[in-house]
């Protein structure tokens, strides 16, 4: 678990740098456009993107039961539910039609 806080922490310190780079980057687009700055500012925004996502992913790991399991079986569980494989019951059913035919 204190390797998972110590992560998290780090990965906060790297959005952090990261967006105050993107800042910057917007700031100089507006006064000068670059294709190369506006590739960078898309693929910065992406990797923020996803670093928001692990590090929820993270998160849920954190506040999970210890008798939910071993490192693994959270760690399996907490990508479950941030792809939406933790839903209880059976919606949407599939191969149900969208319409009803009379």
């Amino acid at each position: 678990v204190d390797a998972l806080l110590t992560l998290d922490v780090k990965l906060a310190e790297d959005e952090a740098k990261i967006a105050g780079t993107v800042a910057k980057l917007q700031e100089q687009q507006k006064l000068n456009f670059s294709p190369e700055n506006a590739g960078t500012l898309a693929w910065l925004s992406n990797f923020l993107s996803r670093s928001g996502s692990l590090r929820a992913q993270l998160q849920s790991l954190k506040t999970m039961p210890k008798e939910d399991g071993d490192f693994v079986t959270q760690m399996m569980k907490a990508a479950a539910v941030a792809f939406g494989g933790g839903r209880k019951g059976d919606y949407p059913k599939v191969g149900v039609s969208s319409y009803s035919s009379q």
